[in-house]
């Protein structure tokens, strides 16, 4: 079996936060991962609320917080999902005034495909990151392409490894909430609709990532015009060339026609500006929907 090395970023740190602040559009997203993962790692927050309102107890919250401390991100490629959970702890260490730990699963997590070896490299993973969170204090652990761990177990036919790869996973996830390991888990998948159901279940929150809305649109192409004068009047037009019967995804506007005016103006040695970015939208088609990559 290949040795297994997940991938740690200390927390609060400078590119987190800048990281943070660029994903403008989603800000309801931002602030309700925020909340969860500061209830997960300072709950004497919530628990000092309690006793201020109410002091004779309060049945709801002795079952509001049972579940795994498990976020489970789900949506559209290039809509913001792997991005957030990677820069998210710089916000949330501010808020407890803590250093967190992430931990991302290496892209090989599945391994070489021998007898067992998945669920060995799911036990080593909440192994090694059970260590290093608790060393630290806290600690954040990333696993993109969830489905690829978490299929559901129905549709896996005669494939052993992968149901035995499932029930490892659950019951890692369950033991985390039992021994109150100082450590929370984000889940990232592109299609919920696969994950084994006892994996969604266990999710204290599901955060759902679509294409941006006009509004949301508004907010990126503000944040890509800061520095160049704009008016109210480009911003709208900005806006409705945007608009398309297949959305534009944020990284089709961060990423790709973002890059593309930048490189233009600087080819053309003149200004970023209003203009030679409402040119690369003209010249820019949004990604295709995942339905349509599939067929």
């Amino acid at each position: 079996m290949s040795e297994l090395h997940l991938i740690e970023v200390k927390h609060p740190c400078t590119d987190g936060e800048r990281r943070f602040d660029s994903l403008v559009g989603m800000d309801e997203l931002k602030q309700s991962l925020v909340d969860e993962l500061v209830l997960v790692f300072d709950s004497r927050r919530f628990n000092t609320w309690i006793k201020r309102h109410h002091p004779g107890g309060l049945d709801l919250a002795q079952t509001a917080f049972t579940k795994a401390p498990l976020v489970l991100l789900s949506g559209e490629v290039g809509c913001g999902k792997t991005a957030l959970a990677s820069c998210v702890a710089t916000p949330v260490a501010h808020e407890i005034d803590a250093r967190i730990l992430t931990m991302e699963t290496p892209s090989d997590i599945r391994g070489g495909g021998h007898v067992g070896e998945v669920s060995e490299r799911i036990t080593e993973v909440f192994s090694q990151a059970k260590a290093k969170a608790a060393a630290l204090g806290r600690g954040l652990l990333i696993i993109d392409e969830a489905d690829d761990l978490a299929t559901r177990r129905s549709q896996m036919q005669a494939h052993h490894e992968d149901r035995a790869g499932v029930n490892v996973l659950v019951k890692q996830i369950d033991q985390i909430a039992k021994e109150k390991t100082p450590m929370a888990i984000i889940m990232i998948t592109n299609r919920q609709n696969v994950l084994d159901p006892a994996v969604v279940r266990r999710a204290a929150l599901r955060l759902h990532f679509a294409r941006p809305d006009a509004n949301a649109r508004e907010a990126v192409l503000r944040y890509l015009l800061r520095g160049v004068k704009v008016s109210t009047t480009d911003i709208r037009e900005l806006v409705s060339r945007t608009e398309r019967s297949i959305p534009y995804t944020y990284s089709d506007l961060t990423d790709r026609i973002a890059k593309k005016a930048l490189r233009q103006a600087w080819k053309s040695d003149s200004p970023f500006s209003v203009a030679v970015l409402k040119a690369a939208i003209l010249d820019t088609e949004p990604s295709p929907l995942m339905e349509l990559l599939g067929k």
